[in-house]
C-alpha cells in the first residue's frame, strides 16, 4: 500500500476522533440529526453559551461533519 495514502488515512482519522472527542460535540450532531437548528436554539437545547457551541460548530464544519446554512441576511 502507499506510503502517502496511509499518511491521508491516518490523518483524516486523526482529525474525525479529534473532532467527535468532545461530548458536546456529539450533542450537537444529535441535536441536529433531529432538525437543523441556529447557534442560539442548540445553546438552548444544550445548556451551554452561544460562543462554546459556536466554537464547537467550528470544528464540525472544518471537518466537514456539519454544514453552514445562512437563511435571511
Amino acid at each position: 500500500m502507499d506510503a502517502e495514502l496511509k499518511e491521508d488515512v491516518a490523518q483524516l482519522y486523526a482529525q474525525m476522533c479529534s473532532a467527535l472527542s468532545d461530548c458536546t460535540r456529539i450533542l450537537i450532531i444529535y441535536a441536529l440529526s433531529e432538525r437543523s437548528r441556529n447557534v442560539t436554539e442548540l445553546a438552548e437545547a444544550l445548556d451551554v453559551p452561544q460562543p462554546t457551541v459556536s466554537r464547537h460548530l467550528k470544528v464540525l464544519r472544518d471537518r466537514g461533519i456539519a454544514v453552514a446554512q445562512r437563511d435571511g441576511q
